[in-house]
């Protein structure tokens, strides 16, 4: 049986779904939280992390200010499309990627709670095995609530739960323009599997890749503006169907978002939003997503591409997929590869370090050495003015 989603959703919350409004969205760029509680999925009993019941997932999320529009599931993970991005818990760890005024690192004493109380899991005795959080500059960042207002007070959020000593802050690409930060901690220790044997063979690693796009062309941002598109959808019931989850599947198909990787092996979960703006989480292989999120308005229109799917020896035909159907003035390529130092480079680091793409000038192009063995490649590309 194959993963093609034309299935409905595992969950669905419908009065959400009717009455989610994204006229006063206006803050693209996502906050991305990411935290291993251990190595792999075999170092947790049972299910981990997915044994926590939906209602706590939810009152975890009230804490961020967004939530679940709907669920996804493999036999590995759990998908969550959510008010604000996404959400995706595995036995071992959770990724929370949320957009606008989010406070999404106001969860952590709700999360811990939640693991003392279904996995007996408790902090003080034992620290999370990777924790990372990472953001592009904000376009608006005087608008940010809670600890959110500067990297600085972030940073030392972070620290009073993890720990100073063992934590590595990155500022990444031109403070006077566009950048990146990224907060790194955990545990000493590598949960690596043998050396790679070529530069294809780097099937288990974990990695990131992230594609941050603005100044999108407003004619490709049309297919997001779902008020304007209504007279399209005719064959949609507003009194039955969830208009929503309908057009945001009828998006993702015609936009060919359904088709960055094999349409035989992924599942989906898109919606789109009123007035506008789009969001669809996909599921590969059962072990990898990807997920695209999209802020269509001219003055601050803002998408951003991300997927831990390693079986793409080149990425390259990817990222002119994701670019030919937005057309962005600017972009953002981040990719994160945890990689031993003294082993080979996979060919995915080499060609995207290598990357150049016709039409735009490469104006940075950052390698660095992270903690933990991980390796980052930061390139930012903006438009050639004709």
């Amino acid at each position: 049986m194959t993963l093609h989603s034309v299935a409905v959703p595992d969950f669905i919350n419908h009065e959400l779904s009717t009455t989610l409004d994204s006229t006063n969205a206006f803050e693209g760029p996502e906050k991305l939280l990411e935290i291993w509680f251990a190595g792999s999925a075999e170092e947790m009993e049972d299910d981990g992390l997915r044994q926590i019941p939906l209602e706590d997932i939810e009152s975890l999320l009230e804490l961020v200010n967004c939530e679940i529009l709907s669920k996804i599931s493999s036999s590995s993970f759990d998908s969550y499309l959510l008010s604000e991005s996404s959400l995706f818990v595995y036995p071992h760890k959770l990724i929370l990627k949320t957009c606008g005024t989010t406070t999404t690192l106001n969860c952590f004493d709700k999360l811990f709670e939640l693991m003392k109380t279904h996995l007996q899991w408790d902090l003080s005795a034992r620290s999370p095995y990777r924790i990372f959080y990472s953001r592009r500059s904000f376009m608006f960042p005087s608008q940010q609530k809670h600890v959110h207002q500067s990297w600085q007070s972030e940073v030392e959020w972070l620290n009073k739960y993890f720990g100073k000593s063992s934590s590595k802050v990155y500022i990444v690409g031109d403070l006077s323009n566009d950048h990146w930060y990224l907060y790194l901690n955990g545990t000493d220790g590598s949960h690596m599997p043998s050396p790679p044997s070529s530069p294809n063979d780097f099937m288990g690693r974990d990695e990131t890749f992230e594609l941050l796009m603005t100044e999108l062309d407003p004619v490709k941002c049309q297919r997001f503006m779902t008020d304007k598109r209504v007279d399209q959808f005719s064959d949609v019931n507003l009194d039955i169907d969830d208009y929503g989850h309908v057009i945001g599947m009828k998006t993702l198909k015609e936009t060919g978002i359904d088709s960055f990787f094999s349409k035989e092996r992924s599942k989906h979960d898109a919606f789109a939003f009123k007035p506008c703006g789009f969001s669809s989480n996909s599921i590969v292989d059962k072990d990898y997503y990807y997920t695209i999120h999209i802020t269509p308005e001219e003055a601050f229109s803002y998408a951003s591409f991300e997927t831990n799917y390693p079986k793409l020896a080149d990425k390259t035909q990817l990222i002119n997929q994701i670019l030919s159907f937005l057309n962005p003035g600017k972009f953002v390529m981040v990719f994160v590869q945890e990689v031993d130092e003294d082993e080979l480079l996979s060919n995915d680091f080499i060609n995207l370090k290598r990357f150049n793409l016709e039409g735009y000038n490469k104006v940075d192009n950052i390698i660095y050495d992270l903690k933990f063995n991980y390796k980052l490649i930061y390139s930012q590309f903006e438009k050639i003015k004709q």
